[in-house]
């Protein structure tokens, strides 16, 4: 319970389908006049009972909160996984929490179910009983599956009843989808005589059946009924308008509601309830057309297509913003543009880490993040405490509509969620949900990736451009930014100074300490010229040891060299090293023109740095004598 309200979790598929946005609106209705809220936790695909699909969406069921939740109503038909649909049973009843199972059956749950197998009959019947078929045809869904097997059977026992003689003739499987259906009916039109009546396991491949015979000229019902089953909106857009059974989901709504009522209370979960699915003979069969004008049905929806398609490139672009973006917060700016409306967005914080692809690692969970929430102006990227379900819960729950949760998704990893809090029951804003979901999961991923390709082709850079050891530049790598150099200060009257640096007795440390008593006399020589140097000076690993510092403007050279040399001095007394470290430098400086000579400049700065290195040489021998 949370704020006075018992919560009601939904677990389900497609929420933008005609016939589970009826269902949700009648259920929703139904438990808020009895001071019930929905939470509906959804995917935007369906899994057909594949147990390895690796959809990261199946993540939205994560987050239902069993703690808080006073009940679940699992869609297993909507999200045909069996594993999910028995991970949702198991965390709920851990919980104490009841649940009711619609088209499934669990142990330890209310099943609450269509009788398919009445209903279907009810369509057998009136094919071969009111219309007086003799030479009837199924074609069923797909071989082994229960729900075509037991239509198979009441085709068969209905027959037998009316004593037709079944044959094997009589089936076709068209495995509950078009193409397959209309393969069969195909496979019909090629007979010598064709059936009275085709009668389809579904909506889907009657409508498809018929399609098939109209192009070989076959009239339907006067040559051939057909027939479907489900009821599925597209029905009533078929010509001739179908006959089929039509599962009533405002009906299947109102039965749950009443189960809430009265099974949550006394915590009893098992047993079954049957909801009888409604036969509607249509012109398929001959009989009256049961519905309006079509003109009705095509104005809806057009009005929804037509509004939602505009809408559609607008995403898009967000998207590409997003994934554009240089920084979290400009890719979350662009989701603020009016179109994403009633919804906040959480993701996973370590999305943002750089340095880490999350679509491609395991990176160490870090915490969630509410990113974006549309009630709210623009405002930081803050930290997002789970227990909290969505921000400002209180007045969502107050407002009655139901929260609708979206996994957010990329190339199989889960990136966050999305809840949605709509103010009213438009098919338009649910239709748009997946579209949503998309565009924000496209705009992350892509942001994920764009990122991790700028942070490698900056690591290569830096690992042509400055070298390892002392991260000055290399020799190839400094040249353009010379040229910036160049460009930034021509005809402004600035000098360049040149100071070449070389590291004394290098093959002496190394032969007499190893290479890597070398390596850390380099690197000092490098702190030393980047520590004693102007902000703003270029420099370079020339050599194996040499290096060069490119100063632009006033350069006081003799202050820098003996810097340098303090600088070592300094080191050596302190390192503890028991060698010492020195560098000889020579410098040149000229005015910084589009012809400056940087080879010549860096010539007479290295004739001067070898005439240092013999007056050392030299002193250090007097010195000795």
């Amino acid at each position: 319970m949370l704020f006075g309200h018992k919560i009601i979790a939904l677990c389900t598929s497609r929420v933008y389908d005609a016939g589970q946005h009826r269902f949700i609106r009648v259920l929703n209705d139904e438990l808020t006049r009895q001071g019930y809220r929905l939470f509906i936790y959804t995917l935007n695909t369906d899994l057909y009972w594949s147990e390895e699909t690796r959809i990261a969406e199946k993540c939205v069921f994560e987050l239902i909160p069993y703690d808080k939740i006073d009940g679940v109503i699992l869609m297993d038909e909507k999200i045909k996984s069996v594993t999910i649909a028995e991970s949702i049973v198991k965390g709920a009843l851990n919980a104490g929490v009841p649940v009711i199972s619609v088209d499934g059956e669990h142990e330890g749950a209310l099943t609450v179910k269509f009788d398919y197998e009445k209903g279907f009959e009810q369509i057998v019947r009136h094919v071969i009983e009111h219309h007086k078929v003799r030479r009837p045809h199924f074609v069923a869904g797909i071989k082994g599956n229960p729900f075509s097997d037991s239509r198979i059977a009441v085709f068969k026992k209905v027959l037998a009843e009316n004593n037709i003689e079944y044959d094997d003739s009589m089936l076709s499987y068209g495995e509950f989808w078009a193409k397959p259906a209309r393969e069969a009916a195909e496979a019909l039109c090629q007979r010598d005589e064709l059936p009275e009546a085709v009668l389809a396991a579904n909506d889907v491949m009657a409508i498809n059946i018929n399609d098939v015979f109209l192009k070989h000229g076959i009239k339907v019902p006067e040559q051939v009924i057909i027939t479907g089953f489900d009821g599925i909106d597209e029905a009533q857009y078929n010509v001739p308008k179908l006959s089929t059974v039509s599962t009533d989901w405002s009906v299947l709504a109102v039965e749950i509601s009443k189960a809430v009522f009265e099974y949550f209370g006394k915590k009893k979960t098992e047993g079954c309830i049957a909801v009888m699915p409604l036969l509607t003979p249509n012109e398929s069969c001959g009989c009256e057309s049961y519905y309006g004008s079509i003109d009705t049905y095509l104005s809806k929806l057009n009005d929804s297509f037509y509004r939602y398609q505009d809408d559609i490139r607008n995403l898009y672009d967000i998207s590409v913003e997003m994934q554009m973006s240089t920084t979290p917060e400009q890719a979350i700016k662009y989701m603020y543009d009016g179109l994403l409306h009633d919804m906040c967005v959480v993701v996973k914080k370590e999305i943002f880490e750089r340095e880490h692809n999350f679509i491609l690692e395991d990176i160490p969970a870090m915490g969630n993040a509410l990113v974006y929430d549309s009630y709210h102006a623009y405002s930081p990227i803050r930290d997002f405490d789970d227990n909290d379900i969505v921000p400002d819960l209180e007045s969502k729950i107050e407002d009655k509509h139901p929260l609708i949760f979206n996994a957010l998704d990329y190339m199989g990893r889960n990136l966050g969620f999305i809840c949605y809090s709509f103010k009213s029951y438009d098919i338009t804003d649910y239709t748009k949900t997946a579209e949503i979901n998309n565009t924000v999961s496209m705009g992350f991923g892509g942001y994920i990736n764009m990122q991790y390709q700028l942070y490698l082709a900056e690591t290569v850079e830096k690992m042509y451009k400055n070298d390892k050891l002392t991260g000055l530049y290399t020799r190839t790598g400094y040249e353009k930014y010379f040229a910036k150099l160049v460009a930034a200060n021509v005809n402004k009257d600035t000098e360049l100074t040149v100071i070449m640096s070389d590291l004394n007795n290098l093959k002496q440390i190394n032969d007499t300490f190893g290479h890597t008593a070398g390596d850390i006399a380099i690197s000092a020589v490098a702190e030393a010229l980047k520590k004693t140097t102007p902000e703003g000076t270029v420099c370079v690993r020339y050599g194996g040891d040499e290096m060069v510092a490119l100063i632009a403007g006033d350069a006081d050279v003799d202050k820098i060299i003996a810097d340098i040399d303090k600088f070592l001095t300094e080191y050596n007394r302190s390192s503890g090293l028991i060698f010492n470290i020195s560098t000889s430098c020579g410098a040149y400086t000229d005015k910084l023109t589009a012809n400056f000579d940087l080879q010549y400049a860096l010539s007479q700065a290295d004739r001067r740095m070898y005439e240092a290195k013999k007056l050392k040489k030299s002193m250090a021998d007097n010195n000795r004598i």
